[in-house]
């Protein structure tokens, strides 16, 4: 009797513990989009500010300078949303300990990269390694893979899950990294489609199974 009660005690701290910690991730995921967004929102003012000042701004020193600026007052937000969505999505894969001491190491080489080739190398480590822990998730959801578990069920809306990860990184990494390459357009639009249909899939999911029901029958 007393195995019993002991086992069902650790398994009901177990649950609370998990439970803890997913509350965490989502606080802290809140939280840094709360900042970015107020970051934005300061930047928006800063430039009609200049522009008040200064039409022609954009061609002079003050350009770099706003963008450098605007990249110090972000990146720490930018790194605790990474962070968080990593710590998020990986746990379905790997245990939550090992994911803890991966993510202390990327963490570290991050700091190591922006303190060696400055903030937009640092931010450019930390999105790629974060764009390719999102795609694997999502080709072993599409696989169905035996080693995810999510929060909710349904192939579809896990699937939408994967997507909307996927973009939210991608579209910061297009933003932080790429707004002066020629691919900068070409990877907002892959993002706009990767973030429409991620959540068209997670929020509509019976939908879509009646009309691929309804399509297979035509």
């Amino acid at each position: 009797m007393s195995s019993t009660n002991s086992s069902s005690k650790i398994n009901l701290s177990s649950n609370f513990n998990l439970k803890n910690y997913d509350y965490y991730l989502i606080l802290a995921t809140s939280f840094a989009l709360l900042l970015i967004g107020i970051v934005c929102v300061f930047g928006v003012w800063y430039t009609y500010d200049l522009y008040t000042t200064n039409p022609d701004w954009q061609s002079t020193i003050q350009y770099p300078e706003y963008i450098s600026m605007m990249n110090l007052y972000v990146y720490p937000f930018i790194l605790v949303l990474l962070l968080s969505l990593g710590l998020c999505i990986p746990k379905r894969i790997v245990p939550r300990t090992e994911l803890i001491k991966a993510t202390g190491i990327i963490l570290l080489l991050t700091l190591i990269a922006s303190f060696i080739g400055g903030i937009e190398l640092g931010m450019s480590f930390i999105l790629l390694m974060s764009i390719a822990v999102q795609a694997v998730v999502f080709v072993l959801t599409i696989m169905k893979s035996g080693s995810l578990t999510f929060e909710r069920e349904g192939h579809l809306i896990q699937i939408g899950s994967s997507l909307l990860h996927l973009g939210t990184v991608l579209f910061i990494f297009d933003f932080a990294s790429m707004r002066d390459s020629v691919y900068h357009i070409p990877i907002f639009w892959v993002v706009t489609l990767l973030i429409g249909i991620g959540t068209f899939m997670s929020f509509y999911p019976s939908e879509i199974s009646k009309l691929g029901r309804k399509i297979a029958l035509h």
